[in-house]
């Protein structure tokens, strides 16, 4: 028979208590609702795989929190709780993942705007490229035609024509803009042609030709002034 001196008793009652406060604090619904490990006050149980699931997406980083009147950090940071230490590990391993692919996403789109914006603008057929009598396309706009039907990629393939405030005068370029195109590629093979609001990007060649013709009638005949080397006489 063991016997158990006052000492050890008082170490066993007293390491008894122990377990019984810590229990008491470990299973207590106060703690649980804290986020005390496999509890959760809402959703799925902490540390299960649908609540792991729920939190992939949570920002890294320290969170903001308010205390004494102000909030700290005082710079912009996520709130909420914190990561877990495994989703922690994952972001600095990973890092700068998946932000950088965001930032590349966000570029190529930016970039893809602009492509096509210079291809609608390309493709479209303005007032210079018709007649002002008959809204016929002149040779420069045949021209401009037959360079979108074989040159523009396919997804860019389509016959845009700059709108007039007469409607008349719309239906006229468009009607001229079809033929010309059954008339290249016959009618199965035709493509859209759409009214777009837009007023050309350049200037017109006939425009452009005039500035070089004025240019060149103003300017005067080159000369080289001339000093004879021999002044007086000589031999």
């Amino acid at each position: 028979m063991v016997r158990m001196t006052g000492n050890a008793f008082l170490r066993g009652i007293q390491l008894f208590s122990y377990v019984l406060v810590f229990g008491t604090f470990a299973v207590s619904p106060t703690d649980a609702a804290a986020g005390w490990p496999f509890f959760s006050d809402n959703g799925p149980p902490r540390g299960s795989r649908e609540w792991y699931e729920m939190h992939a997406a949570d920002p890294p980083g320290v969170r903001q929190k308010y205390a004494y009147g102000k909030m700290w950090p005082p710079v912009a940071r996520p709130t909420g709780p914190k990561q877990p230490a495994i989703h922690t590990y994952y972001d600095a391993h990973f890092w700068p993942n998946p932000y950088n692919l965001e930032d590349r996403r966000v570029v190529r789109s930016v970039m893809q705007t602009q492509v096509d914006n210079g291809w609608l603008s390309a493709t479209t057929l303005y007032h210079y490229h018709f007649d002002a009598d008959t809204n016929e396309l002149n040779s420069s706009g045949q021209q401009h035609l037959h360079w979108l039907l074989t040159h523009a990629p396919i997804q860019y393939r389509q016959a845009n024509v700059a709108s007039d405030i007469d409607a008349k005068v719309n239906s006229d370029r468009v009607g001229s803009v079809e033929r010309e195109i059954d008339r290249l590629l016959g009618q199965s093979a035709s493509i859209p042609v759409l009214l777009r609001v837009g007023d050309p990007v350049g200037t017109p060649a006939d425009q452009v030709q005039n500035v070089f013709t004025q240019a060149e009638a103003a300017r005067s005949v080159p000369a080289i002034p001339f000093t004879s080397a021999v002044e007086g006489g000589g031999n």
